[in-house]
């Protein structure tokens, strides 16, 4: 689904600003937070703003609904390399019409990624002060 870094990493960790455009809503919804990821399989999305939230996989155990979990691991398994995973593509086909990456300038880590739904409903995040080992 999300390329992130095409190369294996141990972590990973960086500020994001997620933008979702709604076409029910007049003005788009913004949202900040940090990503952070620990191979092979912890993940923590946490907004910080408007509101907190943290969304956190680590291992088997999960503290979100069964749809966010399926997301959060579909970013861990593109983090990881995976990016040929079949089950992964058809993971991102059924939830998004498209799905976009732009590359930072090495080529290696995105900076900016765009969702679009089905119904057309727009997800873009954009990740600064990225930082990987």
């Amino acid at each position: 689904m999300v390329a992130f870094i095409i190369a294996l990493i141990v972590s990973l960790e960086a500020d994001f600003t997620q933008t979702k455009t709604v076409a029910l809503m007049s003005e788009p919804q913004v949202s900040q937070g940090h990503l952070i990821y620990r191979a092979p399989d912890y993940m923590q999305w946490a907004y910080t703003e408007p509101q907190q939230l943290v969304w956190e996989v680590d291992g088997q155990n999960s503290n979100v609904n069964p749809q966010i979990q399926k997301l959060l691991r579909m970013i861990m398994s593109s983090i990881a390399g995976n990016n040929e995973d079949e089950k992964m593509k058809r993971e991102s086909k059924r939830l998004f019409k498209d799905v976009q990456i732009t590359m930072d300038d090495t080529g290696l880590v995105a900076k900016k990624v765009e969702l679009t739904e089905k119904n057309g409903d727009i997800t873009t995040i954009e990740f600064i002060n990225v930082v990987t080992r």
